[in-house]
């Protein structure tokens, strides 16, 4: 399918990101919002990402203004006939995307393919709005999309094959590494990163490493910036939310660790409110030293652990000394339990989670790195000591068993 027109529906931050991913290949884009003043502040966000590029040397001043000519912005749906591929970047609210696809069913050409890039809803759910469900796809752009090199392509129960194989080339199109997901909670990339995040937390809580340490060892294992930082910088809010839909989906292995609703009842969200993990310069935002209000927090998580019997010192004390390789396990497990659901090819996972994380490798990779059999074993004695979240992937089992020293 030949595609010249593509409308993106929502001009916030990921809707403008998007939309100068696309005219940077060249495509003609309709940005839509539904009030003048977003799609202002979406043009202007547009103009700040292009900006953004040229003073990186990426464009020359006049391409980006050859590439901001492509964009035609609209407050209503009456030229959408004309798209050949929409995408819709609207909040993460299934009432708000069933208003949308259902526009967008009314107004669109019947061969147009309606994307959304929803990090977590099911595509099944929001092509079932619409009377085209075989032309829904998922394409979960990574932020800011841009600059980041990872597209999911996820198709819902009905998605045709030319529709997923239009959405990976368009993708490709883009420069992205496009990669076809089939449909799981939080899909490949944001499922493995929660068990990964979730760990850096129970570390936390029970005391085994600071929030330095935490944060130190992973950038020296894999990270681009360490898992408390990250979520400082993503918001606390928006990580439990993230974190309890986790939990409702998969079970005990992704059960919310207590300091983040804590952290979110004492308003310690991140970056935006100066406070987290760590404290936040008031004018420039930037990071300063890690902050002293997690003291009593973590030790009134310590007390009620104590009370309940929950987690013991000498629990605590026979584990092995921390290391940044244990924040990764149950990551590394996960992505057994994908390749075990068929979620994507095997060759696909770690190329993914280096894209769309910055991961220096992958957990496939890592899972050889300190031997599949060792693997095992750490997953092993952690679950013998009543941790469910690290209960062993049987598909990790039986590459053990067999021998088998690393995945591809």
């Amino acid at each position: 399918m030949q595609i010249s027109q593509v409308a993106v529906v929502g001009a916030g931050t990921m809707g403008a990101s998007i939309t100068v991913a696309l005219v940077g290949a060249g495509l003609k884009v309709l940005l839509k919002e539904t009030e003048q003043s977003f799609l202002d502040r979406g043009l202007a966000n547009v103009d700040r990402f292009l900006a953004g590029k040229v003073k990186k040397g990426l464009l020359s001043e006049s391409e980006a203004a050859a590439q901001r000519t492509l964009i035609e912005p609209v407050l209503d749906f009456s030229r959408f006939a004309e798209a050949d591929f929409v995408i819709e970047a609207a909040p993460e609210a299934l009432n708000i995307k069933r208003e949308i696809f259902e526009q967008l069913d009314q107004w669109c050409n019947v061969d147009a393919i309606l994307a959304t890039n929803t990090s977590s809803l099911s595509i099944s759910q929001i092509a079932n709005f619409t009377r085209r469900a075989d032309k829904v796809v998922g394409m979960h752009f990574f932020n800011p999309a841009h600059i980041m090199k990872l597209v999911e392509v996820i198709p819902g129960l009905e998605t045709s094959h030319d529709t997923v194989k239009t959405t990976l080339e368009l993708g490709a199109s883009l420069g992205k590494l496009s990669v076809r997901v089939e449909e799981c909670a939080s899909f490949l990339v944001n499922r493995l990163l929660g068990r990964y995040m979730n760990e850096s937390l129970y570390t936390l809580q029970d005391g085994r490493a600071s929030v330095d340490e935490i944060d130190k060892a992973a950038q020296d294992f894999a990270m681009p910036i360490g898992p408390l930082a990250l979520r400082d910088m993503n918001g606390a809010d928006i990580g439990l939310a993230v974190a309890n839909f986790n939990y409702l989906e998969y079970g005990e292995r992704f059960a919310v660790p207590a300091v983040l609703p804590l952290m979110v009842a004492q308003n310690l969200l991140g970056a935006k409110t100066q406070a987290g993990f760590y404290t936040y310069d008031t004018e420039t935002r930037k990071r300063q030293g890690v902050n002293p209000a997690l003291t009593p927090l973590l030790a009134s998580i310590k007390a009620d652990s104590d009370a309940t019997g929950k987690k013991s010192a000498k629990d605590i004390a026979v584990l092995p000394a921390f290391d940044g390789a244990q924040l990764f396990l149950p990551m590394i497990n996960e992505a057994f339990l994908v390749m075990q659901e068929r979620i994507c090819q095997p060759e696909d996972l770690d190329p993914a989670l280096m894209a769309g994380l910055g991961m220096r490798r992958g957990p496939l990779a890592m899972a050889a790195e300190i031997g599949l059999k060792d693997c095992l074993t750490l997953l092993e004695n952690r679950f013998a000591a009543g941790e469910e979240r690290f209960r062993p992937a049987p598909l990790l089992k039986r590459f053990v068993f067999a021998g088998r020293t690393s995945v591809i």
